[in-house]
């Protein structure tokens, strides 16, 4: 096939076949479609080193014989570009959409921690009731092969499906509370009336519509409230759906990470991601393995942590803005957070009557064995941002701010050591015994598989309100977005609570920052049914447009 240098000589049966492909055929400016896998990436990694445009590169290097494109012939090139040539960067030119299905919720936190390259969304157990058995008659949650095959198996089922019996009572019984803590009468959709926007109660609609979008936006908030409470007995282990968007970095990555895990379910599903993602993208991910190394480093800062921290009790401060110290100590600090089940700011403090050099040896403990550029040091490093938050909440809400992309994020192991939040709605219907009986049986499991070895799988045997020490690191703009996100009405009131304090500690620490956080939402924390204000305005927009106002998003 002859090599163009120009468009205009491209002939017109090339140029109408580059249509399928090319939303604007000779533009500036186009949207590339349809294009076999790994093409599109290996077409615009030409981009470096090709004199023509991507149209005329396709034509004059990607097709075959016939004058289609050719998969084999981009795979080749990235196979070069990528493999070859160690371009990592070309690795993020091609893209693939996966859905993982039937997965707990402690390893969705995992995979969405790899979070650059990547977008996920899952199951929400905040829309969603988890009240089915599966076609087998089982409740919805893992049941890890490390728990099933160590002589606790049957224990650990029988727990959890307590806790599953537990829930689905508590989410029928909160929504009857709910209804009369707040009755239709006192709901409102916004609505117009004569040209004005105006609030309506359910005897002020006129309209079909109106009164199918009030029904469905107050039946969504007390539905919402209840499963906002109701999920603080589901089990870590419960499952629920993963989607993702990535580029192939992302997914080496994150197999890397999977394939490296101490978690037999990491493992099987990076197995079972790998097999999918070859059908695809294979030479995107051609370059991934299990990294021994990390396995040894955990080990080794497990028992430096243990020798040096072992006899501090935990403090249980629900937020700590920590404050600023030595930068070595910060990344000391860093590097040991995840390894012992103490704060930040305890951390730290110990850390002044360690000597450089004791401090230098952790570090490069934490760092390990680095035979090439490849074998980056952990997220220990990254310390240094001028907010770093010391954070002590449900597993609940970790689950919800752990996801933000422009910060750092790391957490202790999940255990039952630093209590239990049971929510006072829970004791209002009834259950309080219930729940505190399922907390107590999961507790005394979660303890006995530590005292067995089995510390990793051990975080299966914990509740959605079990809490958790993480920390948070981030710039002021980060800190913008975050707090002005996740104070909204609309969201979980556990976490909009946090969220709140958070910014309190900042603004008292820099007054200054007031005048760049001005849409923090500090009203009504703790109010259960606070996402009432939105959905009605939500109803009354879908009325005004005509929406069907029967359209139930807890059904999607």
């Amino acid at each position: 096939m002859p090599r163009y240098q120009d468009l205009a000589a491209v002939p017109e049966e090339l140029k109408k076949k580059l249509e399928r492909y090319f939303t604007n055929v000779g533009g500036r400016t186009f949207v590339i479609r349809g294009l076999p896998s790994e093409l599109t990436g290996g077409a615009l990694a030409r981009y470096s080193r090709a004199r023509t445009g991507i149209q005329l590169t396709l034509i004059n290097e990607f097709l075959d014989e016939h004058g289609e494109p050719s998969q084999q012939k981009g795979s080749a090139l990235m196979d070069r570009v990528l493999n070859a040539f160690g371009d990592d960067s070309v690795g993020e030119l091609e893209g693939v959409h996966v859905g993982l299905e039937d997965i707990s919720q402690l390893l969705t936190k995992e995979i969405e921690d790899r979070r650059i390259g990547g977008s996920p969304i899952e199951q929400s157990t905040r829309y969603v009731i988890y009240d089915q058995k599966d076609q087998q008659g089982r409740w919805r949650y893992v049941r890890p092969q490390e728990i099933m095959e160590s002589g606790f198996g049957e224990r650990y089922q029988e727990i959890n499906d307590k806790a599953f019996v537990v829930y689905a009572q508590g989410v029928e019984l909160l929504q009857d509370y709910f209804r009369k803590e707040f009755p239709r009468a006192q709901f409102q959709i916004d609505g117009e009336r004569r040209s004005q926007k105006v609030k309506l109660f359910e005897t002020e609609l006129e309209t079909g519509d109106e009164r199918k979008a009030f029904a469905t936006a107050y039946n969504f908030t007390i539905r919402c409230a209840a499963l906002d409470v109701g999920r603080c007995v589901l089990p870590s282990s419960t499952l629920t759906h993963l989607g993702l968007a990535g580029n192939g970095r992302y997914y080496t990555n994150l197999l890397i990470h999977l394939k490296s895990s101490p978690l037999a379910e990491a493992r099987e599903r990076a197995a079972e991601l790998e097999a999918e993602l070859q059908k695809v993208i294979p030479t995107f991910i051609k370059r991934n393995k299990a990294d021994a190394k990390r396995a040894d480093i955990d080990r080794r800062m497990t028992t430096l942590a243990a020798d040096l921290f072992g006899g501090i009790a935990p403090t249980d401060v629900p937020v700590t803005l920590v404050p600023r110290a030595e930068y070595l100590d910060e990344v000391t600090a860093s590097c040991l957070f995840s390894y012992i089940p103490i704060s930040l700011p305890q951390i730290l403090e110990a850390l002044h009557n360690i000597p450089a050099d004791k401090k230098m040896e952790i570090v490069e403990t934490y760092r390990g064995s680095r035979e090439s550029r490849r074998d980056r040091t952990g997220r220990g490093l990254e310390a240094g941002y001028p907010f770093t938050f010391d954070l002590v909440g449900g597993f609940a809400e970790y689950r919800d701010l752990e996801r933000h992309r422009m910060l750092t994020q790391q957490r202790q192991r999940l255990t039952t050591d630093l209590g239990f939040i049971l929510p006072p709605e829970m004791e209002a219907v009834g259950l309080g015994n219930a729940v505190q009986e399922v907390e107590s049986l999961m507790s005394s499991l979660n303890n006995d598989l530590r005292r067995a070895g089995l510390e990793q799988a051990a975080q299966y045997a914990t509740l959605f309100n079990h809490r958790l020490r993480f920390l948070l690191g981030m710039n002021l703009r980060e800190l913008q977005h975050l707090a002005e996100l996740r104070t909204q009405p609309s969201g979980h009131f556990s976490y909009r609570s946090m969220v709140m304090e958070m910014a309190r500690r900042v603004q008292e620490r820099d007054p200054w920052t007031k005048e760049l956080l001005g849409f923090v939402d500090f009203s009504d924390p703790g109010n259960k049914i606070s996402r009432a204000r939105e959905q009605a305005r939500i109803a009354g927009k879908n009325s005004a447009k005509g929406v069907a106002g029967d359209f139930d998003l807890t059904e999607l």
